[in-house]
């Protein structure tokens, strides 16, 4: 009898126990994915966009830049040229129309908002910019 009574004492100990014990609940490990870092244009917002690009001779084309790293320059005659850029920082622009070498140059803002392009290569080289939507 003292055994079944053991037995009875245990059992019930170990009911009650069963009671209290909160069930385990798995959770989900939630993984965020990187943020690509947005480059950043001399105007402060997102280097992609659709711009207006006035040359140093006076030549005026549309560039719509993508933020895939391509951009496709619209010339006054409709010929569209294809093309690759870069961006380490919102003062510079490097691109490269395709089969070209990659050509850098330092962009600014002036006081008056006048977006200019001066080529790292040829400072006499300047072209001036205008958003036209981003």
């Amino acid at each position: 009898m003292k055994k079944f009574a053991f037995l009875a004492v245990f059992a019930l100990a170990a009911c009650g126990e069963a009671e209290t014990e909160e069930p385990m609940v798995e959770e989900e490990a939630v993984v965020e994915e990187p943020t690509a870092e947005v480059a950043m244009a001399a105007d402060g917002m997102p280097m992609a966009g659709t711009y207006e690009i006035t040359t140093a001779e006076g030549e005026t084309y549309t560039q719509v830049v993508s933020e895939d790293g391509t951009y496709v320059n619209t010339m006054p005659d409709g010929t569209e040229v294809n093309g690759s850029w870069t961006s380490e920082r919102p003062d510079q622009w490097c691109g490269a129309s395709e089969g070209e070498e990659a050509e850098c140059s330092t962009e600014t803002v002036d006081e008056n908002g006048v977006w200019t392009s001066t080529s790292d290569d040829d400072p006499e080289d300047v072209a001036t910019i205008v958003r036209l939507d981003s």
